[in-house]
């Protein structure tokens, strides 16, 4: 069954990872996990009495404190490495 499926060369391989390196490490899909995790994370430590206003003022409270990280993280990353080439 191995001798049937025919591999891509080397060269094919290292381009589709580059692409797939390159999409997972882009600040857009990074900024959406961040949507998704702080949402989880404010449904985990808000207590069950709380009202909405509440869970929405602790979800934006947490969005807007991970994503102030996560730029600053790219941004001392981009300013120490000397290459713009990290999380574009």
């Amino acid at each position: 069954m191995r001798f049937l499926y025919k591999r891509q060369p080397a060269e094919e391989l290292q381009l589709e990872l580059r692409d797939v390196r390159q999409a997972m490490s882009s600040g857009g899909l990074v900024l959406f996990d961040l949507l998704f995790y702080s949402f989880i994370f404010a449904i985990l430590i808000m207590p069950m009495q709380a009202g909405f206003m509440q869970f929405s003022g602790l979800f934006l409270l947490v969005y807007g404190a991970f994503t102030c990280l996560f730029l600053f993280i790219r941004r001392s990353v981009n300013k120490y490495s000397g290459t713009n080439k990290f999380m574009k």
